[in-house]
Formats: C-alpha cells, sequence, structure tokens
C-alpha cells in the first residue's frame, strides 16, 4: 500500500513539475510587430511658411520590437514612417510634400502587478524628422519624457493596454532653427492604447490608436497633432 501511494506521488509531483517547466518555457520574451493603418494630421509651422493650418492624411507603416527582461522590465523600439501632402485653400502652389519618420526608445520597469493587471513606469526618447519637399528643408527633434504602460489581461486570448508618454525636454535643429526647449515653451502628448488577440503561440492581431500632439510657444509658432487607426500582426518568439 505505502509502495502503490508513493509512486502515486511521484506521479503527480513529476507531472506538475513538467507542465509548471512547460508553462514557464512557453512565456515568450520577444515581440515583433508590423502595423500599417489611416494617418489624420493637422501641422502648424509658420517658420516654413505663414499658414494658419496645413491638412494631410495618409497611410502609416510601423515596425516594433519588444523584450521582457528577466525582472520584468520592457524595452520597447518603435519606428514608424509616413508620406504625405500638406493640404491648405490659402496659398495657390501647388501642396508641398511632407515626409516624416519616428524612432522611439523606451525602457519602462514593472511598479505594479496584481492578477490580470500590470504597470509599467519608466523613461522614453524620440526622435522625429521631417522633410518638406523632399529633403530641400527638413526638421530633426530629439525629445525626453516619461512614460507609463497599463497592461490588462483579460483572459488568455484577449488583452487591453494603454500607454501615456510626457516629452518634457526637445532639442530642434532644422533649415528653420536651432534652439532648445523644455516645459515653459514646450508641450507634448503621446498616447497609445491597443487591442491584442491570441490567433495562436506565436502571432497576435493588433489593433491600435495613436494620439500625438506637439505644440511650441514661439513667435514662428509650431503646432502638430496626428490620429492614426492602425491593424497590426506580433510574432512572438
Amino acid at each position: 500500500m505505502k509502495t502503490k501511494l508513493f509512486l502515486l506521488i511521484s506521479v503527480f509531483t513529476l507531472s506538475y513539475t513538467t507542465g509548471f517547466t512547460q508553462t514557464e518555457t512557453n512565456i515568450k520574451k520577444n515581440s515583433l510587430e508590423f502595423s500599417t493603418g489611416y494617418n489624420s494630421g493637422a501641422l502648424k509651422n509658420l517658420v516654413f511658411a505663414p499658414i494658419r493650418r496645413y491638412d494631410y492624411s495618409a497611410l502609416n507603416y510601423q515596425f516594433g520590437y519588444t523584450r521582457i527582461t528577466k525582472r520584468e522590465k520592457l524595452f520597447e523600439v518603435q519606428l514608424e514612417y509616413l508620406n504625405s501632402e500638406l493640404e491648405t485653400n490659402i496659398i495657390p502652389e501647388s501642396n508641398p510634400q511632407y515626409a516624416k519618420i519616428v524612432l522611439n526608445f523606451a525602457s519602462l520597469k514593472q511598479v505594479y502587478k496584481h492578477q490580470k493587471v500590470k504597470i509599467h513606469v519608466g523613461l522614453q526618447t524620440q526622435t522625429n524628422v521631417s522633410s518638406y519637399f523632399d529633403w530641400k528643408q527638413y526638421d530633426f527633434q530629439q525629445k525626453l519624457g516619461i512614460s507609463g504602460r497599463f497592461s490588462y489581461q483579460i483572459n488568455e486570448k484577449h488583452s487591453l493596454s494603454s500607454k501615456l508618454t510626457l516629452p518634457l525636454l526637445m532639442w530642434r535643429t532644422s533649415t528653420f532653427e536651432e534652439s532648445f526647449y523644455s516645459l515653459d515653451k514646450y508641450q507634448s502628448i503621446l498616447w497609445n492604447t491597443a487591442y491584442k488577440y491570441k490567433l495562436s503561440e506565436h502571432f497576435d492581431l493588433k489593433i491600435s490608436y495613436n494620439f500625438n500632439y506637439d505644440r511650441i510657444q514661439i513667435s514662428n509658432a509650431y503646432r502638430e497633432l496626428q490620429h492614426q487607426i492602425n491593424l497590426g500582426i506580433n510574432f512572438k518568439f
């Protein structure tokens, strides 16, 4: 009887340990993302042209990489590109070409975890490179700010996340000027919210919305507002 009981306990322990190990092994620490969607924007750059506002719309393309470290820190990289025309009815000239490349790096530390909820906080840098008239004029902006990400795992297949970034400092060099700005003259907000659906062990479907706003309070005022809706695929490994 004791021998049978010992064998039963041994089998149960082995099965549990194997299952737990497989679960831990199956957690994917890396993720690659490709997404595309519709971008609607408005731009005011008085040093470029004395126009109250330009409007533009185009497809945007995004590539991303996320790494989860052993201590549950998040390392995020995102590259974004769009190419459009600036539209206005105020001046008779043809619409200027406008292209924009955005590169983000974020390092976020987990500060809260409870059941299905996780919160990460850290720093993010953003590099914006904009071109006018096929790089005949350019605008380079380097930003540094604080960032926070909220994640909620609804169930095994469905999850939600939201990330808010507040840039605090910006260095700007362009065809127009070269200067450094802080909160007294520069305000910005970057917000992203996303829904993920697990397709398989390695793939997720992602739908996201991005809101970006930049404002420089100087005589040659600068404003930019963007709305983006994207559909993408994540590869986990």
